[in-house]
C-alpha cells in the first residue's frame, strides 16, 4: 500500500476531499458515506478531515453503530500521534455515539474528558459543544436548569465566536428542554431559532430535526392541524437527505399529532390508524439505528396507542419494555410519568 507520502496518495486524496467537501455543500450525506466507505481505515484516519467527514456522514444516515466503532478507532490514532484537535474531535464523536446507543455513562464520561481538554488547550468552540452534549445528558436525566445552563454556556460561546451551526444546534437543543418543562411556547421560539439559523447555513439535517421538534410544541400547544403541517415538512426533508433518525421523530410527531386530534373532525390530521402505522414504521427505523432514547419514545406512544384501541396486553408489553429502557438510560421523568400509566392500567 502507498504511503501517504507517496505523490499518488496525495493527488488522489486532494481530489477525493474535493469531492467529499462538494458533497457536504450539497448535503448529501449518503453520497459522502457512499464515496468513504470503501477507503482503507488506516488511510482514512491518516486524514483527520477525512476522517471526521466519515464520521458525521455516519451519524446523519444512521450508523450510530459503526459510528461508535469508529470514533473509537479515531480516537486511538488521535492519541498514538499525539494530534490534540483530533482527539477533542474523537472524543465528542464517541461520546454522541455512546449517547445514542444509550451508554450513558459512556458518553458522560467522554464528554467530561472532551470539556478537561478543550479547557486546557483553550479552545472555545469544543469547550462549547462538550456543554451543549452535557446538556443533553443534564435533560435526560431530568435535570432541565442545569441543562440549560449548560445551553448558555454554549450559545455565548457560539455568538462570540460567530459559529451559527453550533448556536443552532443549542437552540434546537433548547427548544428540547423547554419542550420538557411544559413551556411550548418557548420551545416554539427556540425551534423557529435553529430553524432559521440552520436554513441559513443550508444546513439540512438540523433544519430537519429542528422543524420536527417545533411540530411537535405545535401540537403539544393543541394546534394537531398546523403540528402535522410541520411534521409533515420535516419528514419530507428527512426523507430526501436520507435520515431514518429524523424521520422516525417525524412519523412520531405526526402521530402524536393523530391522537391529539382524535375524537374530532380534524382538517389534514392523521387518522388513529394512520397513526398506529407511522408509530409501527418510526419503530423499526429507531431499532436499526440503534437509538435507544428514541427506540423507547416510540414504543411507549405505541402502547398507549394500543392500549387506547383496546390492545391491553401488548400495549402493556411495550410499555413496560420501555421503561426498561428509560430506566437504563437514566430517563427519571419520562420514566414517573410512565410508571404512572402503568399504575392506572387494570
Amino acid at each position: 500500500m502507498p504511503s501517504p507520502s507517496d505523490p499518488g496518495e496525495v493527488s488522489s486524496g486532494h481530489g477525493l476531499r474535493q469531492r467529499v467537501e462538494s458533497l457536504v455543500e450539497e448535503g448529501d450525506w449518503a453520497g459522502v458515506h457512499e464515496s468513504l466507505v470503501d477507503s482503507d481505515r488506516g488511510v482514512l484516519l491518516a486524514d483527520p478531515g477525512l476522517a471526521y467527514r466519515f464520521a458525521e456522514a455516519l451519524y446523519f444516515t444512521g450508523r450510530i453503530d459503526e459510528l461508535a466503532d469508529f470514533a473509537s478507532a479515531f480516537e486511538a490514532h488521535a492519541q498514538g500521534t499525539a494530534d490534540i484537535e483530533s482527539m477533542m474531535r474523537a472524543l465528542n464523536l464517541a461520546g454522541i455515539a455512546a449517547f445514542e446507543l444509550g451508554r450513558v455513562t459512556l458518553a458522560r464520561a467522554k464528554f467530561d474528558a472532551l470539556m478537561g481538554l478543550s479547557e486546557a488547550e483553550l479552545n472555545e468552540e469544543m469547550v462549547a459543544r462538550a456543554a451543549n452534549n452535557l446538556g443533553a445528558i443534564a435533560n435526560l436525566k431530568g435535570h432541565r436548569h442545569e441543562a440549560l445552563a449548560y445551553y448558555q454556556l454554549a450559545s455565548t460561546i457560539y455568538q462570540r465566536l460567530d459559529v451559527p451551526r453550533g448556536l443552532a444546534q443549542t437552540h434546537h437543543n433548547i427548544g428540547v428542554t423547554f419542550r420538557d418543562l411544559g413551556q411550548y411556547e418557548e420551545a416554539s421560539d427556540a425551534y423557529a431559532q435553529a430553524i432559521r439559523l440552520s436554513e441559513g447555513l443550508s444546513h439540512e439535517p438540523l433544519a430537519a430535526v429542528a422543524t420536527i421538534g417545533r411540530a411537535e410544541a405545535k401540537v403539544l400547544q393543541g394546534d394537531a392541524e398546523l403540528g402535522t403541517r410541520m411534521a409533515e415538512r420535516g419528514l419530507e426533508l428527512a426523507r430526501r437527505i436520507g435520515d431514518p433518525l429524523a424521520e422516525a421523530e417525524a412519523l412520531k410527531v405526526r402521530a402524536l399529532a393523530a391522537l391529539e386530534a382524535s375524537g374530532r373532525e380534524t382538517p389534514g390530521v392523521p387518522s388513529e390508524a394512520s397513526a398506529l402505522a407511522d408509530l409501527e414504521t418510526a419503530r423499526g427505523l429507531a431499532q436499526r439505528s440503534g437509538n435507544r432514547l428514541l427506540e423507547a419514545e416510540v414504543e411507549r406512544d405505541l402502547g398507549r396507542l394500543l392500549i387506547r384501541l383496546g390492545r391491553v396486553a401488548e400495549g402493556r408489553a411495550l410499555l413496560e419494555r420501555a421503561a426498561s429502557c428509560l430506566e437504563a438510560l437514566g430517563a427519571t421523568a419520562e420514566l414517573r410519568a410512565l410508571r404512572k400509566d402503568l399504575e392506572r392500567l387494570p
